[in-house]
């Protein structure tokens, strides 16, 4: 049992990890007068990706079930969905290292404080 709990933890961390680091990135390249804008576009957007996600495995649910010839979802067809998403999920990995080094940093402050350090060296 603490060996899921810590499994969750850990899941839990780097998800929000995640959704933190995707949330910053949006808004590169974003101008000051359509930010307004661009938040409600990127959180509709972000929940029917969600949406999105839990439909892809409840298909991936039933064509496993379907394949296998069984009316109630057994392990295997559970397996099966959570790779399927899985994949997906991944496959993100491919389009996030398209994104330069130094995308999002003027968002996060990143970049002020580079400035500030280096004229502070000066």
């Amino acid at each position: 049992m603490p060996l899921i709990f810590i499994a969750l933890v850990l899941s839990a961390f780097f998800m929000s990890f995640q959704f933190t680091a995707y949330n910053t990135i949006a808004y590169d390249e974003i101008s000051q007068d359509r930010m307004s804008s661009a938040t409600s576009f990127y959180t509709t957007f972000q929940q029917l990706m969600l949406s999105l996600g839990i439909c892809i495995g409840a298909l991936a649910l039933h064509a496993s079930m379907a394949f296998n010839g069984v009316e109630t979802p057994e392990l295997g067809d559970f397996s099966t969905a959570f790779i399927v998403v899985a994949i997906i999920s991944i496959s993100a990995t491919i389009w996030n290292l398209r994104f330069s080094p130094t995308a999002g940093e003027e968002i996060s402050g990143y970049k002020a404080k580079q400035t500030k350090g280096a004229a502070a060296g000066s």
